[in-house]
């Protein structure tokens, strides 16, 4: 995970006299600006590769926390874990092979 405070840091007044610059140097690079208005940062610039790596993440979390917030979900992983605690689980070597791994 990327932390801002790690990042380079440019003055919302220099950022728009470099802002040329600026857009070549992050597309070249792929790593972020954070942009400060008064010291305090309030944006980031980043790639259109690094956004979308991020949006994918987002939707990706977001379905994950769907389906943990399902009940059947919930209630099916307790069953098959009371399964697995009982011995009458399927050996992970022989579920990869049912499934195509």
């Amino acid at each position: 995970m990327i932390n801002a405070l790690t990042l380079p840091f440019i003055g919302a007044h220099e950022f728009r006299k470099e802002l040329t610059r600026l857009l070549d140097t992050v597309q070249k690079t792929n790593e972020p600006i954070v942009i400060t208005t008064q010291g305090k940062p309030t944006a980031i610039l980043t790639s259109i590769e690094n956004f979308n790596q991020l949006q994918e993440m987002i939707d990706e979390l977001q379905l994950a926390i769907k389906e943990l917030s399902e009940k059947e979900y919930i209630n099916e992983l307790i069953k098959e874990k009371t399964k697995i605690k009982s011995g009458k689980g399927i050996a992970a070597g022989d579920l990869y092979k049912e499934i195509g791994i």
